[in-house]
């Protein structure tokens, strides 16, 4: 038997289901963008206040991405979930106690992160403020809906001691029952949700508000006096909606019943810090300090002389964030830093196995051309002292931005290979994907399967010559 799969493994998404919620996400971002002006052009005094806007525009992708994959792909019935739903669940003094633990390792999870935002300065900022506002709504729907969604599924799951119980067991003493490797799980994978979420929810109320306040004239009848570049830079920021969108749809909805819930989070340092570097605040403490590739002069500008070659760069620009954008609708309901929710197979992830750590890393070469704006500027009178050395600093800093993205390419994969799924989904992709020349020429970018997976791999070879002896023995 071949180490390499014939077939990919199934998708824990179905890309058509996905892109129906972003057409869905796109109508609702134009008609709220439409309630925020008059006829007359003027702004609109009685308008969708924008917070709503911003949970409007992100249950217009959740709610027909979840209802078509209840109905198409049934996913509260994959094994993943474990739930079994031949199982009666019985109201009694057992389950009663259970539940209630698992209440106060909930609560007590949310008090923990409430803490930390308390103590860190970074979540007083302005930016912030849309988080705030939108946990007024959120909270006491949250308190309402989680005792009873937590008593309706523990009857139903196979193993009904979860991280929240396990968490709430820890406090009330009880060390003797507690796993505290799930007790880790769970902390790690509400990290993820508790960094994360604040921050993306935040970009992406400012987008939403941006577009609703800025006469743009691609969405009024103005849209003939805009130039190439207008509509790139137009475009780009549709494709950023999009995809800042489906993340806060990822992060928010990690929910057993939709197979959406977080299934391992990365346990390691090596891991986690390339990760977390790329995001405020330690990127805007390390970028500028270490890793600052960009000038003041964009593609568009240092191209300004070379019409045909601009026209090259914008189309080239939007396909790399078009794959980048694609890449994370790919994940529908389970986008998420540092988690495993589910492998996804299809999409771009057909091509290669991080078609948006790839896409993005390219299109920065385009944008950034650090190795050719301080030239550029050299030549427009700025002075020639020292553009050789500025070029190639800025052009090994965007190579150290590449090689953070390769670690965090690397631990990710290391992280999902106790997924046999993965496994068997990286093997294909070594032999048949788009990019499958690469590990062929490079060795260091060949996948290495787990240890355990080649021990059973073994182990069953061994196993299957035993019951099929050779001729003549």
């Amino acid at each position: 038997m071949s180490d390499h799969p014939e077939r990919c493994p199934r998708s824990a998404t179905l890309q058509s289901i996905n892109w129906i919620g972003v057409l869905c996400f796109l109508g609702s971002v134009w008609l709220l963008r439409e309630n925020a002006w008059l006829a007359d052009g003027s702004p609109n005094p009685h308008k969708i206040p924008n917070i709503a806007a911003t949970l409007i525009a992100c249950a217009a992708f959740a709610l027909p991405v979840i209802g078509l994959e209840f109905l198409i792909l049934k996913t509260y019935r994959n094994a993943s979930t474990g739930l079994d739903w031949s199982l009666v669940p019985r109201i009694n003094e057992a389950s009663i106690a259970r539940v209630a633990i698992k209440l106060v390792g909930l609560w007590s999870t949310l008090a923990i992160i409430g803490l930390v935002y308390l103590l860190f300065p970074e979540y007083k900022a302005t930016l912030f403020e849309p988080f705030w506002d939108v946990l007024e709504i959120v909270i006491p729907a949250f308190l309402v809906i989680s005792p009873v969604y937590f008593f309706w599924i523990d009857g139903r799951m196979k193993e009904p001691r979860d991280g929240y119980w396990h968490l709430g067991a820890l406090i009330f003493g009880w060390s003797e029952a507690v796993d505290l490797g799930k007790v880790r799980q769970h902390a790690l994978g509400w990290m993820v949700k508790g960094f994360f979420l604040p921050l993306m929810f935040s970009y992406f109320h400012g987008n939403i508000n941006h577009l609703r306040v800025t006469d743009i004239p691609a969405f009024t009848w103005d849209a003939a006096q805009l130039d190439i570049i207008a509509w790139q830079r137009i475009l780009y920021d549709i494709l950023i909606l999009v995809d800042v969108g489906v993340i806060v749809v990822g992060y928010a909805l990690t929910v057993r019943l939709f197979d959406s819930h977080i299934r391992s989070a990365e346990p390691t340092w090596s891991g986690w810090i390339p990760a977390i570097i790329c995001y405020q605040p330690f990127w805007g403490l390390i970028g500028p300090n270490y890793f600052a590739y960009r000038t003041d002069l964009d593609w568009a500008s240092a191209l300004e002389g070379f019409p045909v070659v601009r026209v090259i760069f914008a189309a080239i620009i939007l396909l790399l964030m078009g794959v980048y954008t694609w890449a994370s609708v790919s994940f529908g309901l389970r986008f998420s830093n540092l988690t495993h929710r589910g492998i996804i197979t299809n999409g771009p992830y057909r091509f290669t196995k991080h078609p948006a750590y790839l896409s993005k890393n390219l299109s920065w070469w385009f944008e950034a051309l650090p190795f050719l704006a301080p030239f550029v500027m050299g030549f427009r009178g700025n002075g020639w002292s020292g553009q050789w050395t500025d070029a190639l600093t800025r052009t090994l800093r965007l190579l150290g931005v590449n090689l953070i993205y390769y670690i965090r390419a690397r631990t990710e994969e290391r992280h999902l290979s106790q997924d046999p799924v993965y496994v068997r989904y990286a093997l294909w992709m070594e032999k048949h994907c788009l990019m499958a020349w690469v590990p062929r020429l490079v060795r260091w970018a060949r996948y290495a399967p787990p240890r355990w997976w080649l021990e059973e791999r073994e182990a069953a070879r061994v196993e299957r010559e035993s019951k099929d002896p050779t001729p003549g023995e």
